[in-house]
């Protein structure tokens, strides 16, 4: 029988009335349009922790904008963008030199795919800024970026998406590779669709967030961002080159390539490193023998030479800290 008259007896008039046309959207080649990012461990600044999915009573969280932030600098936090749904908040007057409120928004665009809208995140939006829920996804990314926003994709495992939703819009600059909230529904994890993306050739970099709505939940994960300055304009330059790495305790000290392929970190003392990379296998794990700790690991990557190599250290209470990949 003929495809044609099949279809026409099983009542269906057009492969798309029941299959949406979701790669007509698909990006083509890099999401990111970036080569590589910037290693901050080689990289001259100042380290500053950063709370970057922050919710307040202007949309569903449980304080409002001045005890929120509040809630944030007396756990330590340099960095805080608070990230209402839809909406910017007027975070005039809370910033100095010692501590940067960034005004910045989660937004909602609708998929092409049909699956649960996208979850992004726009960081140093200025405030006022109207929201357009009837722009489609790519054109709601670039208008927020023609702001002077930087974009990253908010917990897709949560949401529901994979590799189809995340390649089917481009301008974003990495994805949270940990949401603390998310977690508490056992998904929170980004690290498969990071891996899966780097593996297609996306440069993209992971952050680490609480994604607080209640005030128990403040503080539990961050982004340790290195910066030339505390400023808005130092910071979002951070964010877009990959100048940081994700943490829900662990501190990562360096994180380095030589000319001999050989990778190497030095961190916490942790239970265990992995060494993530592209192709079979996913890397290599290093794991402290018992009683011990480990600081640091080497690994020679000289024959397998992968397009691009991460480092996730875990400690003895499970914390995990990401940093970004290399892409030597």
């Amino acid at each position: 029988m003929r495809r044609r008259n099949f279809f026409r007896l099983a009542g269906i008039s057009a492969v798309s009335a029941i299959v949406p046309n979701v790669f007509a959207h698909e990006a083509k080649g890099n999401v990111t349009n970036k080569q590589t990012l910037s290693n901050p461990f080689k990289t001259k600044g100042k380290w500053y922790k950063a709370a970057l999915h922050v919710h307040t009573t202007s949309s569903d969280g449980d304080v409002d904008v001045t005890t929120r932030l509040k809630q944030y600098r007396d756990k330590g936090f340099s960095v805080v963008a608070i990230t209402d749904h839809r909406t910017t908040n007027d975070l005039s007057g809370f910033s100095d030199k010692k501590f940067l409120a960034l005004s910045s928004i989660e937004f909602h665009p609708e998929t092409y795919s049909g699956a649960p809208t996208h979850h992004f995140l726009g960081y140093g939006l200025p405030h006022p800024y109207t929201y357009n829920k009837s722009l489609s996804a790519q054109e709601m990314i670039d208008d927020i970026k023609s702001k002077g926003a930087k974009v990253f994709y908010a917990h897709p495992y949560w949401t529901g998406h994979t590799y189809v939703e995340m390649t089917e819009v481009s301008g974003y600059l990495g994805v949270e590779v940990h949401n603390q909230v998310c977690e508490g529904a056992n998904s929170g994890a980004g690290h498969v669709h990071w891996d899966q993306l780097l593996n297609k050739g996306h440069v993209l970099s992971g952050l680490a967030s609480d994604d607080v709505h209640q005030s128990s939940e403040v503080g539990k994960a961050w982004t340790m961002i290195k910066a030339a300055k505390l400023d808005d304009k130092s910071i979002l330059e951070a964010l877009e080159n990959g100048c940081f790495y994700a943490s829900t305790g662990p501190v990562i000290k360096d994180y380095q390539i030589d000319k001999d392929w050989k990778i190497k970190i030095e961190c916490s003392s942790v239970k265990k490193i992995a060494f993530r990379t592209s192709g079979a296998g996913n890397g290599k794990v290093f794991k402290a023998a018992s009683g011990e700790d480990l600081q640091s690991a080497e690994w020679d990557l000289s024959k397998k030479k992968p397009m691009w190599v991460r480092c996730e250290v875990t400690d003895k209470d499970g914390n995990t800290a990401w940093t970004n990949p290399i892409f030597p």
